[in-house]
Parts: structure tokens; C-alpha cells; sequence
């Protein structure tokens, strides 16, 4: 029988771009909520992801890729926020502390650099951090109140306290403030619930209101819309939908019955959205999770990046010429940025 030495398997490999070892579940750590006696308390869930041991970005779209954090699973970021300066980014990082799981925010300069510094800490879970538009201040989620989740503020330099915004007994959410910064959109679920809904609130945390079914709301820069996410009844995949500011005018930007089309983000202009997407395959025929871009009325859309591995959580620079991401390309989750083919 004829053999083959192992170094030209493993050249074979790399020219067919198929072999099997290549891929690697990647499991990420989610913060979801269960109705209990005591009201909506924290869960903490391992969910699996495709990754793919090659970093390198093929895509015709895409110039190219850049790592932003180097955490080498030391420290695992999930949800991030771009300063509206764009010379820095907040993001929430599950660690441990004495055998202890917890997430904490970090901050990180946008140019590269290794100056990462701790921005809340304590056993806490902060999560889906988010900058108001004047960049002195980040709004997040945490249960530091309560095992129920809430709105809460710091100061992005890290200086003073930190203040509660919401003060119900439902579960709240990835915040989203309106570019003059009054009003502030976030998800919510309130014991019992069976879906997350859309609310408002203002600045103060005062006047909340209810608006939609759905999750993760993202404010237009000209405060009109609000792009939101929500689950189809009976395909139950999620899908991505506009409505007006004031929870009027809704309406289906992304269709079918067979992807997932999730995190919406809006360009700085108002003219473009992009978003996460399983509806594409990579060179090797699997499903993954994907960036994509379209028009804000749901037209020409777009696949960008086409890497084997799980890219989600996709945000624009404050110049619009990068996109930054999060992905667990090369086996580990880290946040990256690209460059688009103008």
C-alpha cells in the first residue's frame, strides 16, 4: 500500500482548504435570564460556535483584518462599544476570581496599542456596554442591585460612582442612547414574560415605555428609527426589523425562513446597516456565522467577511472606514477590525 509522508498530508491539507482539524467548536459564555420565585435572575449558558484555525480573510470585500485584542483566552470579550472620539472601545470580559465567573468592563485604545485598563470590578456581571453620544459616560447592564439585571451608568474615565438608571423587577438590557442623548432604548423582560420587549426611557431613568416585541434596539443617527431584532413565530429564526422612534411604522428588513440575521448596527450616516448573518457558507460549504452589510431600506445586501470561523457583533468606526467585530477565528474569541474594499 502507498503512503504518504505526514508533512505532505498537511500540504495537501492547506491546498484543499478541507481538512476536518482546521474547524473546532468554540464554545462562548452567554448571560441569559429564568423566571424564578424571586423574579428574572441571571443564567449563566455555554453556547457552541464553529471556529476555523486560520485567521486569514478572503473575502473580495474585505482589504484586511486586524486583531484589536490579543487576550489569548486568558480573558473572554463578548459585547463591545466603539467611543464616539473612536480613539478607544469598552468591552465586557468573562474572567475568574477564586474559582468565581465574572464579567467586568474593559477599555482598550482603537490604535493598537496594549494600555487595556479595568473599567468597573467587583463579582458582578456587566454587560453589553454602551457609550452616550458625549463620551464622557457607558451605559450597561449588571446585576450589582440584584440578581435581576438593570440599567446602570460610569463615567468612561472611571471616575466617580456608579448609578442605577432602571429600578423595575423586569430583566433590562443593551441600552442604546439617542445621538442628543435624552432618550435612552433598551430590552426588557419582566417576570414571567415569555419575550423580550422594546422600552424607553429617559436619560434620568424616568417615564419608562413600552414599544415592541424584540431585543438589542440600535438608535438612528437622526433619531427617526430604531433597528431591533425579533423572533419569527414560526421558523423561530431571528430576523431584523426597523421602526419609527416612536414604535410606530415597523417594518421586515431581512426575510427567510432558514438564517439568523441578528446585531444590527447603523454607519455613522444613517445610510447603511450592518449586521451578522448564517445565510452564507464558507469555501468549505459549512455554515457559519458571517458580517454583512445593507442599505438602511433593506436593499443590496452584502456578504463581507467569508472565514470558516463564528463573526458576529459587527460596529462601525466613527469614521465609517473600518468595521469592527467580534470572532473566534484562530480558535480564540478576540474583537477584530476590517477594512472594506472601497
Amino acid at each position: 500500500m502507498r503512503t504518504i509522508a505526514t508533512g505532505h498530508i498537511a500540504v495537501l491539507c492547506l491546498l484543499l482548504g478541507g481538512c476536518a482539524t482546521q474547524y473546532r467548536t468554540v464554545s462562548q459564555t452567554q448571560v441569559t435570564t429564568v423566571s424564578t420565585k424571586k423574579g428574572e435572575e441571571i443564567k449563566i449558558e455555554k453556547a457552541p460556535y464553529i471556529a476555523f484555525e486560520e485567521v486569514i480573510e478572503r473575502s473580495p470585500n474585505v482589504k484586511s483584518v486586524t486583531r484589536m485584542t490579543d487576550l489569548k483566552g486568558e480573558r473572554e470579550p463578548s459585547f463591545f462599544a466603539l467611543a464616539p472620539s473612536g480613539d478607544e472601545m469598552v468591552y465586557q470580559a468573562l474572567e475568574e476570581a477564586d474559582g468565581q465567573a465574572l464579567m467586568n468592563l474593559w477599555k482598550a485604545p482603537t490604535s493598537g496599542g496594549t494600555g487595556m485598563t479595568r473599567l468597573t470590578a467587583g463579582r458582578y456581571y456587566d454587560l453589553e456596554p454602551t457609550y452616550a453620544p458625549s463620551g464622557t459616560d457607558v451605559l450597561f447592564a449588571s446585576n450589582r442591585s440584584s440578581e435581576t439585571p438593570r440599567l446602570f451608568r460610569v463615567r468612561a474615565d472611571g471616575a466617580g460612582g456608579i448609578t442605577k438608571l432602571t429600578q423595575s423587577e423586569a430583566a433590562d438590557r443593551s441600552p442604546s442612547c439617542t445621538s442628543d442623548g435624552d432618550m435612552i432604548y433598551y430590552q426588557s423582560k419582566p417576570f414571567n414574560s415569555q419575550t423580550w420587549q422594546i422600552w424607553r426611557i429617559n436619560a434620568n431613568g424616568a417615564l419608562p415605555t413600552q414599544l415592541k416585541e424584540g431585543v438589542r434596539p440600535r438608535t438612528s443617527p437622526n433619531m427617526k428609527q430604531v433597528l431591533y431584532c425579533a423572533q419569527d413565530r414560526k421558523s423561530e429564526k431571528w430576523k431584523i426589523w426597523v421602526m419609527n422612534i416612536d414604535g410606530t411604522g415597523e417594518t421586515q428588513l431581512t426575510t427567510g425562513t432558514d438564517s439568523d440575521d441578528t446585531y444590527p448596527s447603523w454607519s455613522l450616516d444613517g445610510k447603511m446597516i450592518v449586521y451578522a448573518s448564517d445565510i452564507g457558507k464558507d469555501s468549505n460549504g459549512k455554515r457559519n456565522f458571517d458580517i454583512w452589510t445593507m442599505s438602511a431600506d433593506g436593499s443590496m445586501k452584502t456578504q463581507l467577511t467569508t472565514n470558516g470561523s463564528t463573526d458576529f457583533l459587527p460596529s462601525y468606526s466613527a469614521d465609517g472606514r473600518y468595521i469592527y467585530f467580534l470572532s473566534n477565528r484562530g480558535f480564540n474569541w478576540d474583537i477584530w477590525r476590517m477594512e472594506m474594499v472601497e
